[in-house]
């Protein structure tokens, strides 16, 4: 098949599991299943076990559908799914079966606060995590990581009175405020990429230059042997400062990068101003926090 009618055809199937089509969905499982299985194994060398169960998560509710909704045909679509889909599903999934825990972040608008990681063992956010909430406070929250968190029907007829906005409209702009997230992701992982790759440069000069030095304790002083040795050592020095100097700026960078749904955007949904956001955000925040670590202190107890 020809490239370009093989990556129409690849996002033609793509369309049609997004629908929920259950034949498109088969034949998509038929193609590519042996490969998502295998993923986890090959690359991760986890067991047949695991592998089942991140299967099952990436085709949990269209997961791997909308990570595949970006593919533009670029690339063959088997590539694109081992690079990028693949490779964030796997990412995603095992931060699930780690502890809840907090970070410090940033946003935008300059708030520090802590951002509670909802991906944890045990926990089927938002419904656990978020029960109990305001509703309008739980819908701010699955904006906020809209591209994991699904909105019922009772979420969109919330946003539809808020935003004064028909259905329809409210769901384009929520589909809109996915596409930013996913963005995000493709930006983020970029910046991850190029870290590993300059760690991989450092690594290897690091080598390097041990050798050398070795070869230069055993070298005569001052002959031409140990300066030309000595040359190549500086040289290695050089590119090892330059390197770590850009593996400086890609770490701050990936700091500074996020995988949330800009308080803008959100904002701009609700038919209200990024102050509003960021409050009703930073308040949810301390509550599950204190929520999650009243929970802790409860099962340390019990033991």
């Amino acid at each position: 098949m020809d490239p370009n009618d093989e990556a129409q055809a690849a996002r033609e199937l793509i369309d049609h599991c997004l629908t929920g089509d259950d034949t498109a969905i088969r034949q998509f499982q038929e193609q590519y299943g042996e490969l998502i299985y295998a993923y986890p194994v090959r690359v991760y060398r986890i067991g047949p076990e695991s592998a089942s169960d991140f299967y099952l998560y990436a085709f949990d509710n269209g997961r791997i559908f909308r990570r595949a909704r970006t593919y533009a045909g670029r690339a063959p679509f088997r590539a694109f799914l081992l690079t990028v889909v693949l490779d964030h599903l796997f990412i995603d999934w095992q931060r699930g079966t780690h502890e809840i825990e907090t970070r410090v972040i940033e946003e935008a608008d300059g708030v520090a606060e802590a951002e509670v990681l909802v991906s944890a063992a045990g926990v089927n956010a938002p419904t656990a995590l978020l029960a109990g909430l305001d509703p309008s406070k739980a819908v701010v929250m699955k904006l906020l990581c809209v591209e994991d968190w699904e909105l019922d029907a009772a979420d969109l007829r919330y946003l539809t009175h808020a935003s004064g906005q028909t259905l329809p409209q409210v769901i384009a702009a929520v589909e809109e405020l996915r596409a930013t997230v996913r963005e995000r992701e493709v930006g983020l992982r970029r910046v991850a990429d190029s870290l590993d790759t300059v760690q991989a440069w450092i690594e290897m000069y690091e080598r390097r230059r041990q050798r050398l030095a070795e070869d230069l304790r055993e070298l005569p002083p001052g002959s031409g042997a140990a300066a030309r040795v000595q040359v190549a050592c500086n040289r290695l020095d050089a590119q090892l400062r330059r390197r770590r100097h850009q593996r400086a700026k890609l770490r701050a960078e990936l700091q500074r990068r996020k995988t949330t749904a800009p308080y803008k955007d959100i904002a701009a949904i609700l038919n209200t101003s990024i102050g509003n956001v960021a409050s009703q955000i930073a308040r949810v925040r301390q509550s599950l926090a204190r929520r999650l670590r009243n929970d802790a202190n409860k099962e340390d107890k019990c033991k």
